[in-house]
C-alpha cells in the first residue's frame, strides 16, 4: 500500500487530513457551539424582556409574566452553565484526541517512509519538531471552532434577534461588522510575511537545540558549550527580533480595530436611542442592544486577534509540512508484492547506478551469490561496497539492471517484505534505551527469555550481561551508551540470532574494536554464521577467513575473486597486498 504524502499546503492539510477524516464529529461541534451561542443570547433576549415587563408596572398580568420571564431564565442559567463542560468534552473525545492520535501515527508511519539517505541528510530535532508543529492542528481547530466559529455564530444570533426589534437596525450592525472586518484584512495583512519567518526561525532554534542537547556528552568532552551557546543565542535573538517586531505590527493594528470598533459601537448605540424616541423600539430593546454592543463588537475585536494567531499558527503548520509532503524516494510499485524466500539466492544482474550528484558506481555490474554462500566485500574506501549492500536493501533504486533474491525483482516486492528477510550488524551499533532483552528481541509481539538467553550465549553476550545486577533487565542508556563497543556489537549479533533471517549484512562489524574485543566479536559471529546467505564487508581481512569466497571492488567491479587463500597467494594481487600490509602493521 502506497503511503499518500500529507497536502503541500496548511488549508488543505487541515481540510483534508483533518477536518474531512472526521467531518461528523466536527459538524456536531459546530452545531454544538451554535447551541450554546443560542442559550447565552436567549438569556439576554429574556433579560431585556424582563426589564420591559418591570417598566410596565405592579399588576397581576405583568407580574405574573415576569414569573415566566423568570423561570425561563432559570432553566436557561442551567443550560448554561453544564453545556458548555459538555461541548468541551465532546470536542475533547470525539474530534481532537482521535484525530491527534492519527495525525501522529501517519506521520510517524510517511516518516519511517523516507530513504534511509533521506532522513540520515536531516536532523533528528528537526524531524522531531515539524512532526509536533504539524500537530499543533489542535489549537487551529480551537480557533476555528470556539474562535472564528463561536464569535461569528455569536454575531449571526445577535442580528437576528436585532433584526426581529427594527430591521434598520440589524442592518447598520451588518454593515459596522462588515466594516470592522475589512478593517481587520487590511490592518493584519502586514504581519502575514512575519508570522511565515517567525515559524521558521522558530523551527530552525528548535531543531539545533534538540540537535546539541542529544550530543551533548561531545559537547562536554570538547568543552564547547560556549560555542553552543552563541550559536543558538544567534538564533534565538533573531527569533526575538521577529516576535517583537510582530508584536508592534499587532500593537498598531489592534489600537486601530479598537478605536474603530468603539466608533461604531456608539454609531449603533445612537441609532438605537433614535428610534426609540420615534417610539419604534423599546427600553427592553435598548438593554439588549447595549447587551449586544457589549459582546457583538467586543468578539469583532478577538476576531483581530484571532486572525493574527490563526495566520501564525498556519504558518507554523506550513513549516512542518516539508518531510511529510515531499514523495518518498522510494516507493513501493502499485502492484507490489511480498518477498517469499526459499534459498536466500541473491543476484546482481547488470546493475547500474550512480548518486545524484553524477557520481557513477556500478555500471553493468554482475555477481551471483548462492545459497547459503558466505561472501567478503573487500576494496579501498570509495569503490562501492557499502553501496553494494545499500542496493541489496533498495536504500536506492538502481538506474539500470535488476536485483534478484530467489529469482524475485526487490523493485517489485514490498519494502516491508524485503527488509523483514534481511538482518544487518552495521559498525555503528546503536540500541535503543531500554532493556538488553528488549533491544535483543526487538520488535518481538512476546519475548522468549529463553530464546534470548539462548541467543545471547551463541554472541558470547552472557559473559558480561551475568555480571550486570539486572542482568537482562539493564536498561542500556541511549544509544547503548552504559555498554562499550565490543559489548553493543555483541547485543546485535544476538539480535541477528534471535531473528534467524535468511539473509545477513555484516558491515564493518569488527572495524572500531581493540583486539581483544574483536576476537570476541568473531568468535560470536562465526556462533552466527549456519544456513544464511551472508554478505560480509571487513576493513579487518582477517575477519574473512570464514567466508566461502571473497570479491574485490575497485572502482565498481569486481578485479579480484576467489577464496581467502587463493587471493592471498596472487602475486602482486591487490588483495595480498593490502593483506600483506596489515599484517605488517599487526606486527608493529
Amino acid at each position: 500500500m502506497i503511503n499518500k504524502p500529507f497536502p503541500a499546503t496548511a488549508f488543505k492539510y487541515i481540510i483534508y487530513e483533518c477536518m474531512l477524516p472526521f467531518k461528523w464529529a466536527f459538524l456536531m461541534c459546530v452545531l454544538l457551539v451554535f447551541a450554546e451561542n443560542g442559550v447565552y443570547n436567549a438569556l439576554n433576549w429574556f433579560f431585556a424582556r424582563l426589564i420591559e415587563s418591570l417598566k410596565q408596572g405592579v399588576s397581576a398580568q405583568n407580574l405574573s409574566s415576569a414569573l415566566w420571564i423568570i423561570a425561563a431564565i432559570a432553566v436557561l442559567d442551567i443550560i448554561n452553565v453544564f453545556l458548555p463542560k459538555q461541548v468541551l468534552m465532546y470536542r475533547q473525545k470525539k474530534f481532537y484526541f482521535p484525530l491527534q492520535e492519527k495525525i501522529y501515527g501517519r506521520a510517524l508511519s510517511y516518516i519511517f517512509g523516507h530513504s534511509v539517505e533521506y532522513i540520515i541528510n536531516k536532523q533528528t530535532g528537526t524531524l522531531l519538531a515539524k512532526t509536533n508543529q504539524i500537530n499543533s492542528q489542535q489549537s487551529t481547530f480551537s480557533m476555528l471552532i470556539n474562535g472564528f466559529w463561536g464569535r461569528l455564530s455569536d454575531i449571526i444570533l445577535k442580528i437576528v434577534l436585532l433584526m426581529t426589534i427594527n430591521f434598520w437596525l440589524g442592518v447598520l450592525f451588518v454593515v459596522c461588522a462588515v466594516a470592522v472586518v475589512i478593517a481587520n484584512y487590511y490592518a493584519n495583512k502586514s504581519s502575514d510575511r512575519l508570522s511565515g519567518m517567525q515559524s521558521k526561525a522558530f523551527s530552525i532554534y528548535n531543531g539545533w537545540l534538540v540537535d546539541v542537547i542529544s550530543n551533548i556528552r561531545l559537547v562536554k568532552q570538547f568543552n564547547r558549550s560556549d560555542y553552543e551557546e552563541k550559536r543558538l543565542s544567534v538564533l534565538l535573538l533573531q527569533n526575538i527580533h521577529l516576535r517583537a517586531k510582530s508584536i508592534l505590527v499587532w500593537f498598531i493594528s489592534y489600537n486601530t480595530e479598537s478605536c474603530f470598533v468603539h466608533f461604531c459601537s456608539f454609531g449603533v448605540l445612537t441609532f438605537a436611542v433614535y428610534l426609540w424616541s420615534k417610539s419604534l423600539i423599546n427600553v427592553g430593546d435598548i438593554v439588549f442592544v447595549l447587551i449586544t454592543l457589549n459582546g457583538g463588537f467586543m468578539w469583532l475585536m478577538e476576531l483581530c486577534i484571532l486572525y493574527r494567531e490563526f495566520a501564525n499558527n498556519l504558518a507554523y503548520i506550513q513549516s512542518g509540512l516539508e518531510p511529510f509532503a515531499k514523495i518518498h524516494e522510494i516507493q513501493d510499485t502499485e502492484n507490489a508484492v511480498d518477498l517469499k524466500i526459499s534459498k536466500a539466492e541473491i543476484e546482481f544482474r547488470d546493475v547500474c547506478f550512480a548518486y545524484r550528484n553524477g557520481e557513477q558506481i556500478f555500471k553493468d555490474f554482475n555477481l551471483k551469490i548462492a545459497a547459503g554462500e558466505k561472501i567478503g566485500i573487500v576494496g579501498l574506501s570509495g569503490n562501492g561496497k557499502t553501496t553494494l549492500i545499500n542496493l541489496l536493501q533498495r536504500a536506492y533504486d538502481i538506474s539500470g539492471g535488476q536485483i534478484l533474491i530467489d529469482g524475485q525483482n526487490i523493485a517489485e516486492v514490498t519494502q516491508n517484505s524485503l527488509h523483514k528477510n534481511i538482518a544487518v550488524i552495521a559498525q555503528d551499533t546503536n540500541l535503543f534505551h531500554r532493556t538488553i532483552a528488549e533491544n535483543i528481541a526487538y520488535g518481538a509481539d512476546k519475548i522468549s527469555i529463553r530464546k534470548v538467553k539462548s541467543a545471547a550465549k551463541l554472541a558470547c553476550a552472557d559473559r558480561f550481561i551475568e555480571k550486570i545486577p539486572e542482568k537482562y533487565n539493564s536498561v542500556v542508556g541511549e544509544k547503548g551508551c552504559k555498554l562499550s563497543g565490543g559489548e553493543k556489537q555483541r547485543i546485535a549479533i544476538a539480535r541477528a540470532i534471535y531473528e534467524n533471517r535468511p539473509i545477513l549484512i555484516l558491515d564493518e562489524a569488527t572495524s572500531s574494536l581493540d583486539s581483544e574485543a574483536e576476537k570476541t566479536v568473531a568468535d560470536a559471529i562465526n556462533n552466527l554464521l549456519g544456513t544464511q546467505t551472508v554478505l560480509a564487508i571487513a576493513h579487518r581481512l582477517s575477519t574473512l577467513k570464514q567466508m566461502d569466497r571473497i570479491v574485490y571492488l575497485e572502482q565498481g567491479k569486481i578485479v579480484e575473486e576467489g577464496t581467502f587463500r587463493e587471493l592471498a597467494k596472487i602475486k602482486n594481487g591487490k588483495f595480498a597486498k593490502l593483506w600483506k600490509m596489515q599484517k605488517i602493521k599487526e606486527r608493529k
